[in-house]
């Protein structure tokens, strides 16, 4: 069973939501507003269906929020026709946008296409925001640009990846990486670090040093991207 996030202050449409879709056998949790929104977001959720005008805090900065710590689908419902909202939610990394009024079938199609395709992408894609790492062609794409890694790079950012938000040593990410039969010591962990870090770009900030012990992958937001980008 799918498990959907309906972020809306307006009741009847959030009850029209969990109608239709409990029928078609999809879970939907409901928050009326953006801070219990986050409050109630885990790995569970599936999917997130986000209004923009609520009270407190608006869609579009649940988003970005939401953006920091998931990587889940989020598709904008909003009464909001102009183009450059639509274009802001984009920006902030929606996956699409319907307009209001809508059909609950057409949105039930969109929902279920989109966890489909996410679900399948899971498999091979490890995604962070606008930086992705394809773990078949084994390559870096930031904001749609496909980045060559080097072997070592590669293996170095996907075991950070797949261990984000974890504290890495540098002994622990020597004996992944290199080896136990490596002889050397954790200047060449931070040597790979720093090649990394310059793939990465304006994301280097997503690698932060813990002095004295190693590394953490974490998805930053824009003022803290470039702090540690060279220690």
């Amino acid at each position: 069973m799918y498990k959907v996030l309906v972020v809306e202050d307006e009741f009847h449409i959030r009850q029209i939501i969990k109608d239709y879709f409990s029928l078609k056998g999809i879970e939907v949790i409901e928050a009326s507003q953006g801070y219990e929104a986050l409050s109630m977001m885990d790995d569970t959720v599936d999917l997130i269906l986000l209004d923009i005008m609520m009270p407190g805090i608006d869609g579009y900065e649940v988003c970005k929020q939401l953006r920091l710590k998931t990587k889940k689908p989020i598709i904008f419902i909003s009464a909001l026709s102009e183009e450059e909202n639509q274009l802001m939610a984009f920006e902030l990394g929606a996956d699409d946008y319907v307009m209001k009024p809508f059909q609950p079938s057409i949105l039930y199609a969109k929902v279920v296409a989109m966890i489909k395709r996410d679900q399948k992408q899971e498999e091979h894609l490890l995604v962070f925001g606008h930086v992705q790492l394809d773990r078949i062609n084994r390559i870096l794409i930031i904001e749609g640009e496909k980045i060559t890694l080097a072997h070592k790079e590669y293996e170095l950012l996907e075991y950070m990846c797949l261990h984000v938000n974890q504290l890495l040593s540098r002994q622990v990410i020597l004996d992944k990486i290199w080896g136990y039969d490596y002889y050397g010591d954790g200047r060449a962990v931070d040597t790979y670090v720093k090649k990394v870090r310059k793939k990465l770009g304006k994301y280097a900030g997503y690698i932060q040093t813990v002095i004295k012990t190693g590394y953490i992958f974490k998805v930053v937001d824009d003022d803290e991207k470039t702090k540690d980008n060279n220690r």
